[in-house]
Formats: structure tokens, C-alpha cells, sequence
């Protein structure tokens, strides 16, 4: 994604606004950056079906190669392919939950941070293991396995001088597991001009209308998704004292391509004054394909449900997904590395994008 940032930090930021109050604002230095999405299917696309139970507790719905036997490393390539500069990942495995007794997040993240590592990326950090509510005090048991990736020779999760910046999880509501579900958002500077940006990495609730949760729970899955993206977007945007005057870019599965009122996050984000990177873009290439593969081939065709949600008035350059394969036939575990496209924006982020 490529975001043309007019906010600074630090003494800049402080200088332009004061010249803004007197009427002779400097203008502002544009930065490049480019931010896709892409979920991995780390530890939900298993080789075979003894280790899928195993792992997850059940069958996989597509079985491709070994994740640390190479797959974590074409995942890598098609990153560092598609030239993105930060990149929201998902599906890098999970911690424990009664219905996955089997997986974890470390045996899926070091693959990926190892092979990412050799292209010139760096992971920002995301604190999972030991994560507890910081009202509840209750652990974390769900919503891990989100990691963001920067290109380090360009970006930093770190200031100038060599401390962290704000991230965090943000905690939802329990709308989906009594043990807890959260996102995750990272600050990252820019490290010529040291402009600085959100990327908010996200996954929301999978499940379909009318089906039942581990808790017994049946919902309204899609009003589920709209107030957990609601929430999500009114914290960081509004409340958030490290986030709210940055420009911020919510990139991630939305688990749902609908538009509905009240019903999806695209209605959600709306609501808070974003919109879909895809909706208004200069330029689009691969939008004829679904961002869910569904590990068939050929590859489907049609809705998104993984999205990039930028601020209202935002020009959006290009919209690129690439699809894992344009073959029309051959056997899944040959020719993909996920049942999900990855997808990126080309954004200009002014000023008043944040």
C-alpha cells in the first residue's frame, strides 16, 4: 500500500502546526508506502488429515505442503514479489483453545520470520503468550496469530532513538470465545523522513448465521463482525492517544464481503468515516478473482472478504490483488500457498487522513 504521509512527528509535527495557526504551514513530505493482507492458512491448511485433527481438531478444509517445510518460505516470496512494504498477516497459527488443544503460534511465526528475514523484513512486535484482559485478567485464547511485517531497510518499529513504539492488542468484547479475542496494531516510522503510521491487523469471526459457537452461543454472526469492527475502528481513531492523530490503515480478513447495514464490516468501517481501498481506486488488477480461494482450482471468482479500509477522501491509486495461481487445473497442494489471495493498495494519505 502505498501511503503518501503528510503528518509528521516529533519537532516537525509540532512545527507545522504552529504554522498552520499562523497561516503559513510548510508543506508536507510525501511518503511511499505500500501495505497488503494476507491470510496464510498457516495452521489451518495441514498436509493431511491425522495432523489437521491433531492440531486444530478437526479436519482441514484444504491440505497444502508443510508449513515449515517450505511453504512458509514461497508465503515470504510472494511478499517480497509484490514489492510491499508492510504486510498484515493471518493464520499464523493460534494459542490453545478446548476446540484446538493442539496448536500454537511459535511453531508457525519463527518459518515465516525466518524466511521474511531473508527478503530484508523485520516482524513488528505483537506480545501473545502470557496476554491477559487488562481489566478481566483472563488469558488469551483466541485472536493470536496476527503478525505485521515491515520492510526494515525502509521502516522501524522503534523511534530515533532506538525505543519501541506504541502497539498493543486491542480486546473485544467476549463476542465470540469466553476466553478472549483481540487485534493487533503496530506504530511504524517511516526512517528517512520519520513519518509515522498504524497498520491494525484483524480477523474477525468466521462463522456463518445460524451457527453455534464453542460457547453455545447462536448469533447473528454478521452483526458480530459489525460491531467488532465498529469497536475496533472508534478506539484507534477516536480514543487511542497513541493512534488517534496518525494516519492508520485497517488491513485484514473481514470474513465477509457484504455491505449490509448494521450487518459487515465494510457497513462498519462507513460508519466511522473509512472505506474500502478497493471501492475507490484509480486502478484495479485481479479484482475479477475471490480473495478466499477455498483451495480450488481453478481459482473462484467474485467476492472479497479481505479488505484494506483507509480514511474517507483518501485517493486510492491502485488496488492489486494477485492471485495464487492462474492455472485452471493441477492439485491444490502444487500450485497454492494459501487458500486466501494476497491483496495491496497503492493510498495518498494526506493530512487529514488519519
Amino acid at each position: 500500500m502505498v501511503i503518501a504521509l503528510a503528518l509528521m512527528s516529533g519537532p516537525g509535527a509540532m512545527a507545522a502546526e504552529q504554522g498552520e495557526r499562523g497561516g503559513q504551514a510548510p508543506p508536507a513530505r510525501a511518503v511511499e508506502v505500500r501495505v497488503g493482507t494476507y491470510n496464510v492458512c498457516g495452521h489451518g491448511c495441514l498436509p493431511t488429515k491425522a495432523e489437521c485433527e491433531r492440531v486444530i481438531g478437526r479436519d482441514c478444509a484444504t491440505k497444502l505442503r508443510p508449513w515449515a517445510e517450505g511453504r512458509a518460505a514461497a508465503v515470504a516470496e510472494d511478499i517480497d514479489e509484490a514489492g510491499l512494504a508492510v504486510v498484515a498477516t493471518q493464520e499464523i497459527g493460534n494459542n490453545p483453545t478446548p476446540t484446538q488443544p493442539g496448536v500454537d503460534v511459535e511453531s508457525f511465526r519463527a518459518p515465516l520470520t525466518a524466511a521474511l528475514a531473508e527478503h530484508g523484513y523485520a516482524e513488528a512486535p505483537a506480545d501473545y503468550a502470557g496476554a491477559r484482559h487488562p481489566r478481566h485478567g483472563y488469558p488469551l485464547k483466541s485472536g493470536a496469530g496476527r503478525f505485521t511485517y515491515y520492510d526494515a531497510a525502509r521502516y522501524s518499529h522503534l523511534d530515533e532513538r532506538g525505543r519501541e513504539l506504541p502497539y498493543d492488542l486491542l480486546w473485544l468484547p467476549d463476542s465470540t470465545e469466553i476466553y478472549g479475542k483481540t487485534m493487533t496494531w503496530n506504530v511504524l516510522r517511516e526512517l528517512t523522513s520519520g513519518a509515522r503510521f498504524v497498520v491494525v491487523d484483524m480477523h474477525l469471526e468466521f462463522r456463518k448465521n445460524g451457527a453455534t459457537d464453542p460457547n453455545g452461543w447462536t448469533k447473528n454472526w454478521d452483526e458480530v463482525r459489525y460491531a467488532d469492527a465498529r469497536r475496533t475502528a472508534e478506539e484507534l481513531t477516536r480514543h487511542n492517544r497513541h493512534t488517534r492523530h496518525l494516519p492508520i490503515v485497517f488491513a485484514g480478513d473481514m470474513n465477509s464481503g457484504s455491505a449490509a447495514e448494521g450487518a459487515s464490516a465494510i457497513d462498519a468501517f462507513a460508519d466511522v468515516g473509512f472505506v474500502d481501498a478497493l471501492s475507490t481506486a484509480d486502478r484495479r488488477s485481479g479484482d475479477e478473482y475471490a480473495s478466499f480461494n477455498g483451495g480450488k482450482i481453478p481459482l473462484r471468482t467474485g467476492e472479497k472478504i479481505d479488505h484494506l479500509f483507509v480514511r474517507k477522501g483518501t485517493r486510492v491509486l491502485e488496488w492489486v490483488q494477485i492471485p495464487q495461481t492462474t492455472e485452471t487445473s493441477g492439485a491444490p497442494a502444487d500450485l497454492l500457498r494459501s487458500d486466501h489471495n494476497l491483496s495491496y493498495a497503492t493510498i495518498r494519505l494526506m493530512k487529514g487522513n488519519r
